[in-house]
């Protein structure tokens, strides 16, 4: 079970993933696609702290599919990342993407 929680604040989309991300719950995330393409949302953070299982794999989809949707222009955060033993992961596209232990530092990171 994957649950999401959604906040905007500041011109950032929060995202606060909670559960399970597998082959099944990533398909819950399509919410979030909708919403950076209806409001042109360019500062995405994703909080992982609470995420109990995710592959190296599904994360990689996650932050392809993202980089794609915010652009260029746009920044991608992924936070709570280190917080967890059980996200110890290879993440290939690790150059695509900012790694921050918490969400404050995140956004100090976008300095908008």
């Amino acid at each position: 079970m994957l649950n999401i929680e959604i906040e905007y604040k500041k011109g950032i989309l929060f995202v606060r993933l909670m559960g399970e991300i597998n082959n099944k719950t990533i398909k819950n995330l399509d919410v979030i696609d909708n919403m950076i393409k209806k409001a042109g949302i360019k500062y995405l953070l994703i909080n992982l702290e609470k995420v109990s299982i995710i592959s190296s794999n599904q994360i990689d989809i996650m932050i392809d599919r993202y980089k794609k949707l915010i652009g260029n222009d746009g920044k991608l955060l992924i936070c709570g990342y280190y917080n967890n033993s059980k996200l110890k992961l290879n993440i290939k596209a690790i150059d695509k993407i900012y790694l921050s232990y918490n969400e404050l530092n995140a956004f100090n990171i976008i300095n908008i």
